[in-house]
C-alpha cells in the first residue's frame, strides 16, 4: 500500500514539474518574442488570418491573429488584434500572401518620414497621437529634434499642429508607397518591429488596404498589485464605515442632515412617481416647420426660479480622449502657478499614473497641485484589472498615497456619507483654463469609453475656482464650518478671468442637497422644446425625464436618444433597454451607440447642457453634480454637428421592441433608486 501511495506521489510530482517546466518554457518563449530576440521565420496571411512562424528550441511555433474586417478600408479607429498560439496554417489557401518582415529594413524610411513632420522653426513642436500615445515631435532652442510624451515635454516649446492618429497613419501609408526604396518591392503587406511596447512586438501593414493593426501577445506575467483582497477589505469597510458615518457626520454634520433628507425624500418619490404611459392613439409625425422655444422667456424663467448664476467665458468642445488628454496635458505641463483637480474617479493604471507622475513632477518644481477624489469610488476602482499593463507595472495602493510620496501634491478625499457621492469633474489650470463634462483619469477614459470635456476661460472660469476653494475647504477637517467661513470671505474674481470679447453666456448649474437645479432646468426645457430633444446618457433611468420626452414626442417634437451598445454596469444595461422599448414604443428615435458612450449632452431647440450628471436619481437629486447650460448659436451648432450628427451616424437606430424577461421589469424598479 505504501509502495502504491510512493508511485502515486512521484508520478504527481513528475507531471507537477513537468507542467512548471512548460508553463516556465512558455514565458520564456513569449518573453524572447516581445524583447525581438526570437524573429519570426516566416509570416503569412491567409484569408483573413495573420500566421506568425518562429523555430523555438528546434521546434516550429505557429502564433494567428484574425484582422479586424470591419477597418480594412478605414482609418477611422485605432485597430488591435489579439495574438494567440496555433498548431499549423489551417486550412491554407492557394491565395495565401507573404508577409515581409522588415526588422532593420524600415529604419531608414520611418526615420525619415519623422524628419517630414518636424517643424520648422527651433523652440516649436507639433502633437502627435500614434498607437495609443500622446507625444510631441519637435525642436528645442538649439535646433535639436526630439521626440518625447507630453508629460514629459519641455515647458518652453511652443505647439504648433497636431496630428491625431487617423492623420498620422494615412500619411505614413501614404510615404510607404511613395518610397523609392520600396519601388522595387512586390509586396505590400510588412510585418514592423515596434520597440519598447509591452506585450504589443508588432504592427501589421496592409499597403493596399491601408490597414494598420497593432499586433498584441498574451501576457506571460501577472498583474502585480501592492494591495491585497484582505487589506481591499479592510480599506472598504474603514472608508465606508468608520470615515463616512462617523468622520464625516462629525465634521460636517448640517450637510449630513441635509443629505439623509434629501436621500430618503427621493428615494420615496421615485417608488412611488407612475412610469411613463403610452400615447393613446397615433404617434403625430415630427413638426418641420417648429421655430424652437422662446430662449429669453426660457432665460428668465431659469433666473426667476432655478439658477443666477450665469458669467461670461469661451467654451471649446473637447470630443473624446485623443481630443481632451493632449489639450489638458499640454496645458498642466506649463501651469507657472497651480493645477487644481476634482474628480470622481483617479484611477491606478497605467495611464493615470503617468499623469501622476507629471503632477508629482510639478509640484515638485514649484507648482500648487491640488487633487480632491471621492473616497470610495476611487478605492473601488482600484479593485478593476486594467486593460493594458506591462511587466514592470505594480498596481498602487491607492492614488492618494502615490501622489503623495515624494512629492508636494496635496490629495483630499470627498466622504461619502449615506452612500452619497462627488461625481463633478472640475480642472483649473493657473485659475485661467478649467475643464469640465464626464471624463476622470484613466485609460477607459483615454482609450475605450466615447465621452467629452469642454474647455472654458474667462469670468466662468473665476466662479469654478471659488467652488473649488469651497469644496477643498469642506473637504478638509473643519467641513461644513471651513466651508462656510471660505464661503462667506473668499477673495474675488482674478484679473486673468476678467471678460474679453467675443465671450458667451455660460449658465453654472448643479445638484446639491435639496438643489435640483439640473433635473429643473431640463425638465422645464423638455416642456418648453418645440423642434427638437437630442439627448445622449449612458445612465437613463428617470421616469420623469422618459415621460417629459414621450409628452414631448406627442406635441411632434423630434426626440431622439442616443444610449451605449454595452454599458460598464451591467443593472443599468438592462435598465436602458426597458427605457428604450418605452420610448420606442412612444415614436422616439432610440441610437445604441457602437461601445460604451459616457458622453452626457442634451439638447433642447437651440439650448444645450453638457457636464457630469446622468439621467438617474442619484445624478439628478442626490450627488454633487455639474453641467453647463448655453445658447450661444454657434456652440450649439458645434454640438449638433460634430456630437450628434456624427452619433447618430455611428450608431444603431432601433427597429423594433427589444425582448426582454420578467426579472428586468425588477430591474427597471430597482433601477429608478439608483
Amino acid at each position: 500500500m505504501i509502495r502504491k501511495i510512493l508511485l502515486v506521489l512521484t508520478a504527481f510530482c513528475l507531471i507537477y514539474a513537468g507542467c512548471s517546466s512548460a508553463a516556465k518554457n512558455k514565458k520564456e518563449f513569449l518573453a524572447s518574442i516581445d524583447s525581438h530576440e526570437t524573429a519570426p521565420a516566416e509570416a503569412v496571411l491567409n484569408g483573413e488570418e495573420l500566421y506568425i512562424k518562429y523555430i523555438y528550441q528546434n521546434t516550429d511555433v505557429y502564433f494567428k491573429a484574425a484582422l479586424p474586417k470591419n477597418l480594412q478600408n478605414s482609418l477611422d479607429n485605432y485597430a488591435r488584434a489579439q495574438l494567440s498560439a496555433a498548431k499549423e496554417i489551417k486550412n491554407p489557401s492557394a491565395g495565401s500572401e507573404r508577409v515581409v518582415y522588415a526588422a532593420a529594413g524600415f529604419e531608414g524610411i520611418i526615420k525619415d518620414f519623422f524628419k517630414t513632420l518636424l517643424p520648422k522653426g527651433d523652440g516649436t513642436g507639433v502633437i502627435i497621437i500614434v498607437q495609443g500615445f500622446e507625444g510631441a515631435l519637435y525642436r528645442d532652442k538649439n535646433g535639436k529634434a526630439d521626440f518625447k510624451l507630453l508629460t514629459e515635454m519641455p515647458e518652453d516649446i511652443q505647439i504648433t499642429g497636431r496630428i491625431n492618429e487617423s492623420q498620422f497613419t494615412q500619411m505614413f501609408l501614404n510615404a510607404l508607397k511613395k518610397d523609392s526604396r520600396l519601388a522595387g518591392i512586390s509586396q505590400t503587406k510588412f510585418l514592423l518591429p515596434t520597440q519598447n511596447k509591452s506585450t504589443e512586438p508588432y504592427i501589421y501593414l496592409d499597403l493596399e488596404k491601408n490597414l494598420v493593426v497593432t499586433l498584441i501577445l498574451p501576457e506571460y506575467f501577472e498583474l502585480k498589485k501592492q494591495m491585497s483582497e484582505l487589506g481591499f477589505s479592510a480599506s472598504f469597510i474603514y472608508s465606508f464605515l468608520i470615515k463616512s458615518h462617523i468622520f464625516g457626520i462629525i465634521k460636517a454634520p448640517f450637510t449630513s442632515v441635509f443629505r439623509l433628507l434629501s436621500l430618503g425624500k427621493n428615494s420615496l418619490y421615485s417608488a412611488m412617481v407612475p412610469p411613463a404611459t403610452d400615447i393613446e392613439g397615433q404617434i403625430p409625425p415630427v413638426n418641420e416647420n417648429a421655430q424652437g422655444m422662446d430662449l429669453k422667456d426660457f432665460n428668465d424663467f431659469l433666473n426667476k426660479t432655478i439658477s443666477k448664476e450665469v458669467y461670461k467665458g469661451s467654451a471649446q468642445l473637447l470630443i473624446n480622449g485623443e481630443e481632451f488628454y493632449p489639450h489638458f496635458l499640454v496645458n498642466a505641463n506649463k501651469a507657472k502657478h497651480s493645477i487644481f483637480i476634482r474628480l470622481y474617479i483617479f484611477t491606478t493604471d497605467m495611464y493615470a499614473l503617468s499623469i501622476a507622475d507629471m503632477l508629482k513632477r510639478k509640484s515638485n518644481e514649484g507648482t500648487q497641485v491640488r487633487v480632491m477624489i471621492d473616497e470610495l469610488n476611487s478605492l473601488l476602482n482600484n479593485k478593476k484589472t486594467p486593460a493594458y499593463y506591462s511587466k514592470d507595472y505594480v498596481m498602487p495602493q491607492s492614488i492618494a498615497s502615490y501622489l503623495k510620496k515624494g512629492s508636494k501634491v496635496k490629495v483630499r478625499k470627498r466622504l461619502n456619507t449615506w452612500a452619497t457621492f462627488d461625481h463633478s469633474k472640475v480642472i483649473i489650470i493657473d485659475r485661467d483654463l478649467a475643464y469640465t463634462g464626464g471624463m476622470n483619469f484613466g485609460e477607459e477614459y483615454r482609450y475605450q469609453w466615447h465621452d467629452m470635456m469642454v474647455a472654458l476661460r474667462g469670468p466662468v472660469t473665476g466662479r469654478l475656482v471659488k467652488n473649488f476653494y469651497e469644496t477643498w475647504s469642506f473637504n478638509g477637517w473643519g467641513g461644513d464650518f471651513s466651508a462656510a467661513y471660505r464661503k462667506l470671505f473668499s477673495k474675488k474674481i482674478r484679473e486673468e478671468n476678467l471678460e474679453k470679447p467675443g465671450m458667451i453666456n455660460i449658465r453654472l448649474l448643479y445638484t446639491r442637497p435639496e438643489e435640483a437645479q439640473i433635473f429643473k432646468a431640463q425638465i422645464e426645457a423638455i416642456k418648453r422644446a418645440q423642434k427638437r430633444i437630442y439627448i445622449q446618457n449612458a445612465y437613463f433611468s428617470d421616469d420623469r425625464i422618459v415621460k417629459g420626452l414621450i409628452e414631448a414626442r406627442a406635441r411632434g417634437v423630434d426626440v431622439r436618444v442616443i444610449l451605449p451598445s454595452e454599458n460598464d454596469i451591467s443593472i443599468m444595461q438592462k435598465n436602458n433597454i426597458a427605457m428604450a422599448n418605452k420610448l420606442w414604443r412612444n415614436g422616439i428615435k432610440v441610437y445604441f451607440y457602437n461601445g460604451m458612450s459616457h458622453v452626457k449632452a442634451a439638447l433642447y431647440d437651440d439650448w444645450a447642457i453638457v457636464g457630469s450628471a446622468n439621467f438617474d436619481k442619484m445624478s439628478l437629486f442626490i450627488n454633487n453634480e455639474m453641467s453647463l447650460g448655453i445658447d450661444d448659436p454657434a456652440f450649439v451648432k458645434e454640438l449638433e454637428t460634430r456630437l450628434f450628427e456624427k452619433d447618430f451616424k455611428d450608431s444603431k437606430l432601433m427597429d423594433k421592441e427589444i425582448e426582454m424577461n420578467w426579472a428586468w421589469q425588477i430591474v427597471n424598479a430597482l433601477t429608478n433608486q439608483l
